[in-house]
């Protein structure tokens, strides 16, 4: 895998996404394409950086593309990491859909990319994601998963 590639500007790991095409179930494709108004075939997405993009991008966005990903590519860099304003209000958490979307792993992901560089912070990013899914909150630290305990 070509983690730069598979590196959505905003940091987050396309690869480990419930929506990518290698991780996403036909049931998951159905609901989230009737909820967004396009066909389930399209739902298969290939990562931000494919030829097709984000399938969020057009129906959610006004055909406008995602902000994130439009100001990365104006300011010439890899993602937001890069940026001297890193990190500004596109990359703000929000608690909506917060427990299907990992949003708000964002800054962090992109902490650890400027911290270790990509291809380290790419050996991580599922056990981030992961954690942020199934890890139980635990005040002081980072989510714990109940493995780990």
């Amino acid at each position: 895998m070509d983690v730069k590639k598979m590196t959505a500007p905003c940091g987050l790991a396309c690869w480990a996404c419930a929506y990518y095409k290698e991780n996403i179930t036909d049931e998951l494709a159905q609901m989230i394409a009737g909820q967004i108004g396009i066909e389930a075939k399209d739902m298969y997405c290939g990562g931000c950086r494919s030829e097709k993009g984000c399938y969020f991008e057009g129906p959610l966005t006004g055909g406008k593309g995602c902000p994130t990903k439009n100001c990365v590519a104006d300011k010439g860099l890899h993602n937001c990491s890069e940026c001297d304003e890193f990190p500004c209000e596109n990359l703000m958490p929000v608690v909506e859909n917060a427990e299907r979307a990992p949003h708000n792993t964002k800054v962090y992901n992109l902490s650890r990319i400027r911290l270790k560089g990509l291809e380290a912070w790419g050996e991580e990013a599922a056990l981030i994601q992961k954690k942020y899914f199934k890890g139980n909150f635990v005040y002081g630290t980072g989510p714990a998963l109940e493995e780990d305990a």
